[in-house]
């Protein structure tokens, strides 16, 4: 049948055991199957933190959430830099949903900064409340999303996929999504 789009990049991205982030693969980093800025150098993680200070500071306090904090170097660099300069956020929140990525982002946080491990949570899901700063450093491309086209007639079209032959195509339809 029909698979709205975000659910196939769901499955695709997240299904227990054969989704790509779940899988247990290596995807970040040397060996893996992309790099980003905070895997090549510790710079970017600095200049973050160095924005994220001045917004706690302005806000007189707060925390730091980080959306799909992959290998968890991006967290060690801005924590590292915002230590220097005495400028620690209250919590450190990471929203993650593979349980592999999890476990790695511990791992790193608990060699590189075993004294500040206690100030980072991770989370299921957004919190209710948050007040602070929100890093999402390549994390967009991870979201599953609905997709719409617009038909000749100016009618909205919903892009769902379905299979074909031997792997899957786009079918465009009347929106069912809300």
């Amino acid at each position: 049948g029909l698979l709205p789009f975000d659910r196939f990049m769901d499955l695709a991205l997240y299904a227990p055991g054969l989704g790509y982030y779940v899988s247990g693969a290596r995807k970040i980093g040397a060996g893996g199957d992309f790099v980003t800025a905070p895997e090549i150098s510790p710079l970017f993680g600095a200049c973050i933190a160095a924005q994220c200070g001045e917004v706690l500071d302005l806000l007189e306090g707060g925390d730091v959430l980080e959306i799909g904090a992959g290998s968890g170097a991006l967290a060690v660099q801005v924590l590292t830099t915002l230590e220097r300069s005495a400028a620690l956020p209250g919590r450190y929140l990471i929203l993650e949903l593979s349980p592999d990525l999890k476990e790695r982002q511990r791992c790193l946080i608990a060699e590189r900064l075993p004294h500040l491990l206690g100030r980072v949570h991770w989370l299921e899901r957004l919190p209710e409340f948050f007040r602070g700063v929100v890093l999402a450093n390549e994390v967009l491309d991870a979201m599953p999303v609905h997709r719409f086209r617009v038909a000749a007639d100016g009618a909205p079209l919903e892009v769902f996929v379905t299979p074909a032959g031997d792997g899957w195509r786009e079918v465009c339809c009347e929106p069912e999504s809300p």
